[in-house]
């Protein structure tokens, strides 16, 4: 929460708000945002960890909606050149970002093996930052490296619909495993872990598709000679 989250936050408000078609920031809530998030950091460094789950939750819902994440977009998502599912994807991150919140809140209460503390960070780590990378990454690098289009969109909807369901199964199972609420979850660990690696291969893959098999803006160029 520290670090990542916030840099997550700052380019929300230059790229996802243009990509996804969003209305304006709201600066002033986005600034609340960011003081109370260092503030349960702050809290979390001098031992006060179960104090300052309440200070990422509150900090995580001003930032959804200084970014209006969830409000109806102003205009058409920018969707060319990657999966049409994009917008959905970096919602459902957003989405991950507020429960790894709430189970902080719940770890503080309850937890009593350490599962519902891993299935929080599991939630920022993989459903929130993971998420954003696989989303943003393939929409902003091939643009970066002068690609015209992502290797395969079809590869990116996989890669992300993998991560999401291991990441669906690995946080549920975990608080249900480690508390001892059903034995049966134990099963579900290396099933949601499996899912998980699939969705970062296939990620991998399309990334390196796009290097190198890709061709530039400036390959696709028509080759003008002058004549003097």
């Amino acid at each position: 929460m520290g670090i990542l989250v916030p840099f997550v936050w700052g380019f929300s408000t230059k790229w996802m708000t243009v990509f996804l078609g969003l209305k304006p920031v709201r600066p002033s809530l986005l600034l609340s945002a960011l003081v109370l998030n260092s503030a349960g950091v702050v809290l979390t460094l001098v031992g006060w960890a179960s104090e300052a789950t309440p200070f990422f939750v509150v900090s995580t819902a001003l930032a959804i909606a200084a970014v209006r994440m969830f409000e109806p977009a102003r205009q058409e998502p920018k969707t060319r050149g990657v999966h049409r599912s994009f917008p959905f994807f970096v919602r459902v991150a957003y989405g991950w970002l507020l429960v790894a919140a709430l189970l902080g809140v719940g770890a503080a209460l309850w937890d009593s093996s350490g599962g519902i503390w891993g299935a929080s960070r599991h939630s920022l780590t993989v459903g929130f930052i993971a998420v954003m990378v696989f989303c943003a990454g393939q929409r902003v690098l091939p643009a970066l490296a002068g690609m015209l289009l992502l290797w395969s969109t079809g590869l990116m909807l996989a890669g992300l619909a993998l991560l999401t369901i291991g990441c669906t199964l690995r946080v549920s199972s975990e608080v249900l495993a480690y508390q001892g609420y059903a034995n049966w979850a134990w099963s579900v660990l290396p099933v949601s872990a499996l899912l998980e690696l699939a969705g970062i291969t296939a990620f991998a893959i399309n990334i390196f598709g796009t290097f190198i098999l890709e061709p530039s803006h400036v390959q696709k160029q028509p080759l003008v000679v002058g004549i003097n």
